[in-house]
């Protein structure tokens, strides 16, 4: 399976029979044309190197001139399969001997003597590295979605690319001293390069080469990848190491503001404290006053039950909550205490809190009972009228 890292090329370079056509990808004018003879590349490259520098990746686009072009009958497999059945079995479909550098696209098979390939190779790679081989042909896809498109093929050729629906219909060549009369559109050639300098995301076997290049580029297309996977789990390490010091420069930052703000607010939060107290005081005080000025004194509340309750009743606890009263002892009738108090005017809301149990006192039978209430106005303390 082969790995795909989204890239282009500095260079897209074209070579055809007699001329070598160059476009930059910062260029925006119409590519160099700088002419060349293919059994002696060197002097071509240099020229290269002259007008773009050295370092640059290229692509090299394989014109039309120096092809052969078959549409063999395969049958259905994988590129790969198909890729290295071509290359063994080239001389069943194409009219070449010795090993080939193989292209497939659409159905068709473009082929070029390996060992030619490879010393083009080698001089252009003393300008920049090759990160891609491509046929002219092929491009023709990206320059147009449909139409003829005369080429260059040659000395006495021309060719004809039909393109239908963005893909290679047909490839032919036509001896220029044939009655056809040529289409009339001719190849963007321009925007044919620009499609090129992308050709390094191209499948290695829709690629033009043989088993060397294709061994070495798809070496080299692994590094890239381990490449930038290493940069890609850097830049994730930089960006957590990143994070995890912002994350601790801003909690920092935030005890040293909160020790702050309770600093700064230690003088406020005593002053609200004492205030909080004061406030309860005051409340304590001002319920104690009117319980005091009610004449509701526990005394007086006691003076005055000591009236109602029958003899036989024994107080044991009075209690008061700030609103109500809670009386606890025993009788020999408890039940009755109940209207007893509440037929008072100064007892209102008499009830019962607790249930009654009954115990033996010294033989006698008695009640427990636990009765709430709360108070009136009692006038005139233990002595008050009725």
């Amino acid at each position: 399976m082969e790995g795909k890292l989204s890239m282009s090329a500095g260079l897209a370079v074209l070579l055809d029979v007699s001329r070598v056509r160059v476009l930059s990808r910062a260029g925006t004018g119409a590519p160099l044309d700088i002419p060349w003879n293919p059994n002696a590349p060197a002097d071509a490259a240099a020229r290269v190197a002259v007008a773009f520098g050295t370092g640059a990746s290229m692509v090299l686009v394989i014109g039309l001139g120096f092809l052969e072009v078959a549409r063999p009958e395969l049958p259905p497999m994988s590129a790969a399969d198909r890729h290295a059945l071509l290359r063994r079995d080239a001389d069943r479909y194409l009219p070449l001997d010795g090993e080939l550098a193989i292209a497939w696209t659409d159905g068709l098979a473009f082929a070029l003597p390996a060992v030619q390939l490879n010393e083009w190779v080698r001089e252009f790679e003393r300008v920049g590295r090759v990160e891609a081989i491509a046929t002219l042909p092929q491009l023709c896809a990206g320059a147009a979605e449909s139409g003829a498109f005369v080429v260059d093929a040659g000395h006495e050729e021309r060719g004809v690319v039909t393109i239908h629906g963005g893909r290679v219909e047909s490839v032919r060549r036509i001896p220029n001293a044939s009655g056809d009369a040529p289409p009339e559109r001719a190849l963007d050639l321009p925007r044919a390069l620009r499609a090129a300098l992308s050709f390094v995301d191209a499948p290695l076997t829709s690629q033009l080469l043989d088993t060397g290049l294709f061994a070495r580029l798809q070496a080299r297309r692994g590094w890239r990848m381990a490449r930038a996977a290493a940069l890609l789990a850097a830049s994730l390490l930089m960006v957590g190491w990143s994070a995890a010091r912002w994350r601790t420069r801003e909690r920092d930052a935030l005890v040293q503001r909160v020790a702050q703000l309770r600093g700064d607010a230690s003088g406020a939060q005593a002053s609200a404290a004492r205030l909080a107290s004061a406030r309860i005081e005051q409340r304590l005080l001002a319920s104690t006053d009117s319980a005091l000025a009610a004449d509701v004194r526990a005394e007086a509340v006691l003076a005055r039950l000591s009236t109602l309750l029958p003899s036989d009743a024994f107080v044991q606890r009075l209690e008061w909550d700030g609103s109500s009263w809670r009386l606890d002892g025993s009788a020999d009738d408890a039940p009755r205490i109940v209207p007893l108090l509440d037929a008072d005017a100064h007892f209102a809301n008499v009830r019962i809190v607790a249930a009654s149990t009954r115990f033996l006192d010294a033989g006698r039978q008695r009640e427990s009972f636990s009765i709430a209430f709360d108070v009136r106005a009692i006038a005139g303390g233990a002595r008050g009228g009725q």
